[in-house]
């Protein structure tokens, strides 16, 4: 950001809260998505959000991170995702039972029928709606959703019985309290589950709910500065991110340095004099951007960073321009020569 000092710090505040928020719940989406190893994401965060701005936040979040759907409707117009969801335990409540429940279901949404099988009993509920199957269409879409429980020795009974039933394309959904962890789990030990609806836990980023960004001044008025505080010092001068897809290390350097061969600037001008730089996008085609952009950085992720419990970082190399524009400027700070 390169403003007058009172235009610069009136956008503070707004910019570091959707950085902030929205860098958090991606980076959860990125370890769900890294957890399902090439299974379905569905974001089912939008009842435990902080409000109803973070449940859109969340949702776009988590679509540019990999997920393939968004239960919040109101997301999906705004950012042209796909509504997923399926029914609810009160739709079968309201029912007689839940064979009624699934027929209804059934006909009201032949091309999404997933039953919610676990209001009652879960194999039964999963021999229900296998009955209803029957009746559907050769090429009707059918799947089954799992919410509580063991869902990995619920998943593979329900693999059975509908593999028995000759229902081999039937998918099973799992959801209830997931998060990276437990999805990996499930993926370890093998559970039949096509997808996952993760809700709570990535909304709120539930192990991890804040991030310690900051917004700092680095130069003012052509001159570097710098903070020297304990714990908290600051590197000065306007900054730029070099990156090579040959190694797993970025360089940080000032603004105005050459990239060092084979590297790209990661920090691009989208804004000047107040106007947005570049052509005008609607807002799904700026997820589909950022989509494209998160995918080929996560690739670029060396292994030991993708590791969900002792990740090791990527190495930030210092350029030399800006380690030597450092050292001065703490001497002149510190009353040493230069």
């Amino acid at each position: 950001m390169t403003a007058p000092i009172a235009v610069a710090q009136l956008v503070e505040t707004a910019l570091l809260n959707l950085v902030t928020f929205q860098t958090t719940i991606a980076s959860k989406a990125a370890r769900c998505r890294i957890a399902a190893a090439g299974r379905d994401l569905v974001d089912f965060a939008a009842r435990r959000t902080h409000g109803h701005e973070a449940a859109l936040a969340v949702a776009r979040a988590s679509a540019l991170a990999g997920f393939s759907g968004t239960s919040y409707v109101a997301a999906a117009r705004r950012y042209g995702l796909t509504a997923t969801g399926t029914m609810a335990h009160s739709y079968i409540l309201a029912f007689p039972g839940e064979r009624a429940a699934f027929e209804a279901f059934a006909e009201d949404f032949p091309s999404a029928t997933v039953f919610l099988v676990d209001t009652y009993d879960t194999p039964e509920g999963v021999g229900r709606a296998i009955e209803v199957a029957r009746h559907l269409p050769p090429q009707h879409p059918f799947g089954v959703r799992l919410d509580s429980g063991d869902l990995c020795s619920l998943a593979a009974d329900a693999r059975r019985q509908l593999d028995k039933a000759g229902l081999t394309a039937a998918r099973i959904v799992a959801s209830g309290g997931l998060d990276e962890h437990s999805i990996a789990a499930l993926v370890a030990h093998g559970a039949p589950i096509d997808a996952f609806g993760v809700g709570t836990r990535m909304g709120v980023s539930a192990d991890a709910p804040s991030l310690d960004s900051a917004y700092k001044l680095v130069e003012y008025d052509g001159k570097p500065v710098m903070k020297l505080s304990t714990g908290k010092a600051t590197a000065p001068g306007a900054k730029q991110v070099f990156r090579t897809a040959f190694g797993p290390r970025d360089v940080l350097a000032l603004r105005n340095e050459d990239p060092p061969p084979g590297h790209e600037p990661l920090l691009t001008t989208v804004m000047t004099a107040g106007a947005r730089t570049g052509p005008l996008r609607t807002e799904p085609e700026q997820v589909d951007d950022a989509r494209d952009r998160f995918t080929v950085d996560l690739a670029w992720l060396p292994e030991h960073t993708l590791d969900l419990t002792s990740p090791v970082p990527v190495e930030v190399r210092t350029s030399d321009r800006l380690r030597a524009l450092t050292e001065r400027v703490h001497r002149s700070l510190t009353g040493q020569p230069n």
